[in-house]
């Protein structure tokens, strides 16, 4: 099965699927389950369900999305000794491909193991759209859900995930040529400046962070700016240090516009929910799997955002595991091959072996 595994995770990042344009990918899955006569559901957002085994509810279910960041796209991947990584032009798109190939792979072996399901999300990395948008048909398929889409190594689970608030900042000023009346003449730059240098940004403490991803603002050097527009965001793993950290974001701002006259507007809202998971048969199971396999169970804390967020805030008992690949998202991402073989003999163990098998 790990070589199996290999040779179809290979195949799979030479095909671009970046966000919103994931159809070649799920095309690919549905010939394969037309081919093999497995049923499937298809939602409106682009979600995929796939029953292998069984008729009714899976007792478990994998989770993968289709989707990669837009630099794993034209990847041309090589094998370098130990590792798998791409020519160094692009990103590897490991994240999450390497869970796409697993699920493809569990079909092929599929006679030799136990009933379960299969999951193909759309656009996680812009923001866990297909997540939100499952549609309840295939919601009502899903009891206990494994998503490999961390990069921490096989064996682990991600006990306690961050929460994340996306803010949407406006700063107000007044327009005037900057040359012939600069007086008469707020600038929104100017004020948006102070209050960004007033902010705590980035690490903010140990289960905190903050960060302004875009601003943008002016037209011409002979105006004075009137509006300045930045996007930011505020995770934390304690929803308290969230509300904290917008009362600062809140108060800089306010001070600013005292100082230099103009004013500001600030819209924000949860952009995905965090989780502590306490009581879980999923997470049992995993744990009883890795001492099946004899694979080091860890667990660990995260404070990146995956599909696993949205659908346990929806009640589902989904865990978020390492798969095994680092640098995700860059041009350094790689995936050990011990690491592959790892994955693939937990996840048979984690589905277990066919009634004729045992």
């Amino acid at each position: 099965m790990k070589h199996a595994l290999i040779e179809r995770f290979l195949a799979l990042v030479a095909i671009d699927s970046p966000s919103g344009e994931e159809e070649n990918l799920r095309s690919l899955i549905k010939e394969l389950c037309d081919k093999e006569s497995l049923p499937y559901t298809l939602d409106e957002m682009g979600n995929l369900f796939v029953p292998v085994n069984c008729t009714e509810r899976p007792p478990l279910t994998f989770a993968a999305h289709l989707d990669t960041v837009s630099n794993a796209v034209g990847v041309k991947p090589v094998v370098d000794g130990e590792y798998i990584r791409s020519d160094g032009t692009t990103a590897l798109g490991a994240d999450n491909k390497i869970a796409v190939a697993l699920s493809l792979v569990l079909i092929h072996y599929r006679k030799e193991l136990g009933p379960f399901g299969l999951l193909f999300t759309v656009q996680e990395e812009v923001g866990l759209k297909g997540a939100k948008r499952l549609s309840e048909n295939i919601r009502a398929h899903l009891t206990s859900l494994f998503a490999f889409d961390s990069s921490k190594a096989v064996g682990t689970l991600i006990l306690q995930a961050t929460a994340k608030e996306s803010l949407r900042l406006r700063f107000h000023g007044t327009a005037a040529h900057a040359g012939v009346s600069p007086e008469r003449g707020i600038s929104a730059i100017s004020t948006a400046c102070k209050a960004i240098a007033a902010m705590q940004l980035l690490r903010i403490d140990a289960v905190t962070t903050a960060n302004i991803g875009s601003i943008h603002g002016g037209s011409s050097t002979n105006v004075v700016c009137d509006l300045v527009e930045a996007e930011m965001e505020i995770r934390s793993l304690e929803e308290q240090r969230i509300e904290e950290q917008l009362d600062h974001v809140l108060g800089c701002c306010r001070d600013a516009c005292i100082e230099t006259g103009g004013r500001f507007d600030l819209a924000h809202d949860r952009a995905y929910p965090g989780y502590r998971i306490t009581a879980s048969a999923a997470r049992e199971r995993f744990k009883a799997a890795c001492r099946s396999a004899s694979i080091p169970y860890i667990e660990a804390v995260s404070q990146g955002g995956s599909d696993v967020n949205i659908f346990r805030a929806n009640g589902i008992d989904a865990v978020l595991l390492g798969a095994g690949y680092t640098g995700a998202h860059s041009v350094e991402e790689a995936i050990a091959i011990e690491e592959i073989g790892r994955l693939a003999q937990l996840a048979r163990v984690l589905v277990g072996p066919s009634d004729k098998e045992r």
